[in-house]
């Protein structure tokens, strides 16, 4: 029907340029995608048995947590729940009993302010250091399940003779922290949350100010000091520094959960981890 007509011709122009058009685009570069920029952690699984082969787990936890991790300098005790997951973890790899452990579990202190940078550098295997489970701590470490769940409360000086002290008269609660400098831990979740918190609470109209602390004691320090109105940190923690011329205040916000980290490749040794958690 086409035979000596426009039409055909006009037929073969527009097949050879679908055909064009079909080889190009068979050669144009794809888009970027998750799947072709990103590598995958290729898992060891060997870890567990280079462990063994070591004869030790080095884990990497707080040393003035009382009752999570905490080193007394006076006995060179450890004591604390991190500590013993540390040690029934061990026995988990080991395969022996608490008795039986030994060395093989080695504590090393770690503070908020280098715990990533030791676990990231190979310095510790394992971490169990307070450290709350986030979606971008997530993307850099493997965790654990939640452990142990606290949330954030305030802690402001205290003298019941002084009237003008803090924590009687001037700062009752987080309704009162407008202005007032805040103490944080550094590298720690706390500011986010706490600011995440106030922007979404009902009728909680405060801006306060904060500053970094590389340690607890630090923080305890700068509060007695005068330096900071408040400390902003996990309860569990405030208990630990609690005495008779500090108060904690009834504010409870951002409940943080607790996990172990490890390197993402080396994410085998949460097997141990999670069994001795959920066991």
């Amino acid at each position: 029907m086409f035979r000596n007509s426009p039409c055909k011709h006009l037929f073969a122009v527009l097949l050879l340029l679908a055909m064009c058009l079909a080889v190009f685009s068979g050669c144009k570069p794809k888009a970027p995608t998750e799947e072709t920029t990103t590598n995958p952690v290729k898992i060891n699984e060997n870890y567990l048995d280079e462990i063994r082969d070591k004869g030790k787990l080095v884990v990497g936890v707080k040393t003035d947590v009382p009752e999570l991790s905490y080193y007394d300098k006076e006995t060179g005790e450890w004591s604390g729940l991190e500590v013993e997951l540390a040690y029934n973890v061990g026995c988990e790899i080991f395969g022996v009993t608490r008795s039986e452990l030994g060395d093989k579990v080695e504590l090393v202190g770690v503070t908020v302010a280098d715990r990533e940078e030791k676990l990231a550098n190979g310095d510790i295997d394992l971490m169990l250091a307070t450290y709350t489970k986030t979606k971008e701590r997530a993307k850099k470490f493997a965790l654990s399940d939640s452990y142990y769940t606290s949330y954030i409360g305030l802690m402001v000086r205290y003298t019941p003779e002084d009237l003008d002290s803090l924590g009687t008269t001037n700062i009752k609660s987080l309704a009162d922290l407008d202005g007032k400098i805040v103490g944080v831990a550094k590298n720690s979740t706390t500011r986010n949350d706490m600011t995440n918190y106030i922007a979404t609470a009902n009728q909680l109209k405060v801006s306060p100010q904060f500053v970094s602390y590389s340690s607890y004691e630090g923080l305890y320090k700068a509060l007695k000091k005068g330096d900071i109105d408040v400390i902003a940190v996990d309860v569990s923690i405030l208990n630990g520094y609690d005495d008779a011329s500090t108060k904690i205040l009834p504010d409870r916000f951002a409940g943080q959960h607790y996990g172990a980290a490890v390197l993402p490749e080396n994410a085998q040794l949460l097997d141990a981890v999670n069994k001795v958690i959920n066991g």
